[in-house]
């Protein structure tokens, strides 16, 4: 088995600088990042994209795909049942050390299958420490979107259903197309900021601030903002194109407050969304059902960031995966008041590891969710836009060291 590449992954000084060193290749600025603003279409996973939700349905069968070597009966075992609805798990928060110190706050979910059963394992640094996450919370919206529709409409599958402007100052658009244009930033239909908000008026800000408390069981959070950018539609209906008719109208305006949630928060989200098929009822996003997931699977699959992408890449296991599953969401922003460049990468992860069968052994599934908040001090626009680059290298570094950590089970 060729595991060179992963030997000098190990190098963690010489893995960061060849990072910086494609930043400067490709001219990186603030605006432009190597990584973060990589894009979709350079990415050698997008034909994958549309098998997404084949590829979760397949759960290792314990013979031609196995998943990690665990004793659930042993003293030492750590992964445990995934956490019911509202319930916080405990966290190991001293388990990520070895994440570079620009990394202020992670979360970092495993999965493996137990008797066919999903068991999980918590890992964190300053995991429920509540911030702002800026753009990687524009999931929820969405996901709050799905939950609503499906407690009404249970079988409808919202991938072609419509969002309407009642007031006719825009086209109409599919769910699932408006979705995908938030993730990806193609702003083929409107900026990301806009759509989101516009995810946000299918509910009222005080309920779907207590809808993610609920879920999360993190009663700190707040989730009352917007992303710096009006509404596409100031009062969306999602309408049924089939049956004829709205099923979701526009909640009450209300004052404006904060989004500051926390790398768990985001963690959990992710999970729900990649492993929906496994957790029990009471641990599944309330109501949600997978025909109406799948598309948000979709819209997963195109985020601009690809950070995942090129720490397959270094390490040499892009050729060494089958059923590959990168669903994720970037954030950045530069905090004037607080003088810190920020960005932050939540995904869910899926990948058969193959290598095992040139040994003769079945190949691996390995699975997990995790959210990186890295943050880096910049007092102007001249710093940050040095700094910027400096920490997209940066997070490139640490999913590279993650990722490497999984496939040799060095974690958790």
């Amino acid at each position: 088995m060729d595991n060179s590449k992963l030997e000098q992954g190990k190098n963690r000084f010489g893995v960061y600088d060849q990072f910086l060193q494609i930043e400067t290749d490709v001219n990186a600025t603030a605006g432009k990042q190597a990584f973060l603003d990589s894009g979709i279409n350079e990415s050698p996973y997008q034909k994958d994209i549309t098998n997404y939700p084949t590829y979760l349905q397949t759960k290792p069968d314990g013979l031609k795909v196995v998943s990690y070597n665990i004793n659930p009966m042993g003293t030492n075992n750590i992964f445990s049942s995934y956490p019911k609805l509202g319930e916080i798990p405990k966290i190991n928060d001293q388990a990520l050390s070895f994440i570079h110190k620009d990394i202020t706050e992670a979360c970092i979910c495993i999965g493996t299958f137990v008797n066919s059963n999903l068991q999980v394992t918590w890992l964190g640094r300053n995991a429920l420490r509540e911030g702002q996450f800026w753009s990687s919370t524009k999931i929820i919206p969405i996901l709050n979107v799905v939950s609503q529709v499906n407690g009404k409409y249970p079988d409808c599958d919202l991938e072609t259903f419509l969002v309407r402007d009642p007031d006719k100052k825009q086209p109409d658009h599919t769910f699932f197309d408006l979705a995908q244009d938030a993730i990806s930033y193609a702003d083929k239909i409107a900026t990301s900021n806009s759509i989101s908000a516009m995810f946000k008026r299918f509910e009222t800000r005080t309920g779907l601030e207590k809808w993610v408390q609920q879920v999360t069981g993190n009663k700190e959070l707040k989730f009352q903002g917007d992303y710096g950018e009006a509404a596409y539609i100031t009062n969306p209906q999602l309408w049924d194109q089939k049956n004829k008719k709205v099923l979701l109208n526009a909640a009450a305006a209300s004052p404006k407050g904060d989004n500051f949630v926390s790398a768990y928060d985001l963690t959990r989200f992710m999970s729900m969304v990649g492993w929906h098929l496994y957790l029990p009822q009471s641990s599944r996003l309330p109501a949600a059902q997978w025909n109406s997931l799948k598309s948000v699977v979709k819209a997963l699959g195109n985020d601009s960031a690809r950070y995942t992408d090129v720490a397959l890449q270094m390490l040499g296991l892009e050729d060494k995966i089958s059923s590959p599953v990168i669903l994720s969401k970037l954030g950045h922003g530069w905090s004037e008041t607080r003088k810190v460049v920020e960005t932050i990468y939540t995904a869910f992860l899926w990948f058969i590891d193959e290598r095992p069968k040139a040994q003769g052994k079945p190949p691996k599934l390995r699975t997990f969710a995790m959210t990186l908040k890295g943050t880096i001090s910049a007092s102007d626009e001249t710093e940050y836009e040095t700094e910027a680059v400096n920490l997209d290298a940066s997070i490139a570094a640490e999913v590279t060291e993650i990722l490497r950590r999984i496939f040799t089970e060095e974690l958790p």
